[in-house]
């Protein structure tokens, strides 16, 4: 009888000492540099989901997700392995600002390896990520834009890797950078497929409004001969 009431008295003292807190832990302080979680409501299956809003998300054409350049070391890109990214995004704790996304042909496979940064409302295109050595720089610059809060230049590491690709309405902001859009290099598109081709070395052209068009493929030509109008409307 003895022995069940100490043990019950040692019980109750435990979970006195358990519901005190430990004077040694000091409440951790918010960050005020990064904003508070919000969320969106959004309805899918008949049920009602709170969905994290985040500012952007980065997606990285990746070899071992099903696509055609990118990543190919016999196609004369680096080869990497989706944890170069991966665990440099977990690393930084970005996950509940910035999501991260490998996929297939993200489409400009002649300047690959490629990402897209979508950031802040605009899509930013990346190129020639053929060295490990842009992977935290382009995460450094990912970073720099969350804190600003808004599209910010390239730094000078990536600065020729930087590019638009998206045709935009109205008037845009210079802040990613100068350049403008290439005219001249429409007689080296295969239209169908979108590929870079030297019009001195293809093999596969047709004349059509006045300009030869070159292809990298017959199935290219054959599917532009369908409906030329619509590979070359804008």
């Amino acid at each position: 009888m003895a022995d069940h009431e100490d043990a019950s008295e040692n019980r109750l003292q435990t979970r006195s000492l358990a519901d005190q807190p430990d004077p040694g832990v000091q409440p951790i302080p918010l960050d005020p540099r990064r904003p508070r979680l919000t969320t969106v409501k959004v309805r899918a299956r008949d049920e009602d989901f709170r969905i994290v809003q985040v500012h952007g998300n980065l997606f990285i054409c990746s070899r071992a997700n099903g696509n055609c350049c990118c990543g190919w070391e016999e196609k004369g890109r680096m080869p990497f392995d989706n944890s170069l990214w991966s665990d440099e995004w977990e690393r930084r704790r970005i996950r509940n600002r910035l999501h991260l996304t490998f996929t297939g042909c993200l489409g400009p496979c002649a300047v690959g390896n490629n990402a897209l940064l979508q950031i802040h409302g605009r899509s930013l295109w990346l190129k020639d990520l053929n060295n490990t050595a842009f992977i935290p720089q382009v995460f450094d610059y990912a970073e720099s834009m969350l804190h600003a809060d808004r599209v910010l230049p390239p730094p000078e590491g990536l600065r020729d890797r930087v590019y638009e690709r998206y045709l935009t309405s109205g008037a845009t902001d210079d802040a990613v950078h100068g350049k403008v859009a290439d005219s001249e290099g429409l007689e080296r598109l295969d239209p169908v497929c979108l590929m870079d081709v030297d019009p001195a070395t293809a093999r596969y052209k047709v004349e059509y409004e006045g300009r030869t068009i070159v292809f990298c493929a017959p199935s290219c030509k054959k599917l532009f001969l369908t409906d030329p109008a619509a590979y070359v409307g804008g």
